[in-house]
């Protein structure tokens, strides 16, 4: 059964990842686009010069699965059922008529799935070795479409990952999105761009392919009210988290968020925890060319809801842990490491399939 409308109702059913077992991964300008900020210049001369691949510690990778399952089991034993994707511990090579590459695994699983009302969506993803990662959920979503009878199960339109298709400007750079030429442009956005509070939906889009994905997206939903910000080159999720209604946990490297907000929504209280953590300095060994994929700041959000009150949340982020304590809601930390390196933390790692919630308007 398939049922999610925001992000604070009380969980019943979630998919949790599984990191790919195979240390090669592919950076091809996709890739390196999608994670272009943050992306030192070492790792981008490294990938000009040194092919378009780089290398993950095996140690680390069984590591990240260990602290997967435990996370899984963590869910299960607070009363929530778990569904698992396929592992992915050989090269699958990916052919389309436009380029080749290799398969990634179903890991951040947030990222290429919407799960919202009573569908799953499959977006439209912007880097090609995820354009065939939702496969390694089709045994989790035959079991909760049920023959139509769970929801409804969408795939997006395959989307054409050429450079001329992209837009690859900054992606804070000024757009005119009523006036572009729509032909020229792919559509492409993730799931992990969407916070849903029932009604509304608050939707992270700086680029033309994020804006033709949303209007693709909003097709499916006439009475939804879809708000568009530009809070990050990507996520929202390591931005902006709604907690409950009235509610937001804010990423406090922005304290200006209510600039950003819908209108609707700048009564409502923002948490930001202690800036205190400085951004992690990445050991070297654990990949061969010291990658980053994502901050500490944005991961130590990057928290999931199983009610209104019960949040799982990374042990290492004691700020934030601190900070739900003092407002009433109870952290159960978990531990979730090299977030920064595998570019997801519990949230990106996770995909609610069913909460017990209403489509309505919180604000009212």
């Amino acid at each position: 059964m398939i049922n999610s409308n925001t992000s604070f109702g009380k969980l019943n059913s979630i998919i949790v990842g599984r990191e790919l077992e195979i240390s090669k991964r592919i950076a091809d300008f996709t890739f390196q686009h999608f994670y272009g900020e943050n992306l030192t210049h070492a790792v981008y001369d490294r990938l000009e010069h040194g092919g378009q691949e780089y290398y993950v510690n095996h140690e680390l990778l069984l590591k990240r699965n260990e602290q997967l399952d435990n996370l899984a089991a963590t869910f299960e034993k607070l009363g929530v059922k778990v569904y698992r994707p396929e592992r992915l511990g050989e090269v699958v090579t990916i052919k389309t008529p436009d380029y080749k590459t290799e398969l990634s695994s179903a890991s951040n699983v947030r990222d290429v799935s919407l799960v919202y009302r009573d569908y799953i969506i499959e977006t439209p993803t912007y880097v090609r070795n995820r354009f065939f990662e939702n496969t390694l959920l089709y045994n989790v979503y035959n079991k909760l479409f049920d023959g139509g009878r769970g929801g409804k199960w969408i795939r997006s339109p395959h989307n054409k990952l050429v450079e001329e298709a992209m837009d690859l400007s900054e992606w804070n750079s000024k757009r005119d999105y009523e006036n572009f030429d729509r032909s020229k442009y792919t559509m492409a956005i993730d799931g992990a761009q969407f916070l849903r509070i029932g009604k509304d939906v608050i939707v992270n889009v700086n680029s033309y392919n994020h804006f033709l994905g949303l209007e693709w997206v909003k097709s499916f939903f006439p009475e939804s009210n879809f708000h568009t910000v530009n809070v990050a080159d990507n996520h929202i999720d390591g931005v902006l988290v709604c907690l409950k209604p009235g509610t937001f946990l804010v990423n406090p490297k922005y304290r200006n968020i209510k600039d950003f907000l819908p209108e609707k929504f700048k009564n409502w209280e923002c948490l930001f925890p202690d800036d205190y953590k400085a951004e992690p300095v990445i050991e070297s060994g654990k990949t061969d060319i010291d990658i980053q994929l994502a901050s500490t700041r944005g991961m130590d959000i990057n928290i999931v809801n199983i009610d209104e009150k019960n949040v799982l949340v990374s042990e290492s982020a004691s700020n934030v842990i601190e900070l739900l304590d003092k407002h009433g809601f109870i952290p159960h930390p978990v531990r979730l490491e090299n977030c920064e390196i595998f570019g997801g933390g519990i949230h990106c790692s996770t995909l609610d399939t069913h909460r017990d919630d209403e489509y309505i308007d919180y604000t009212k």
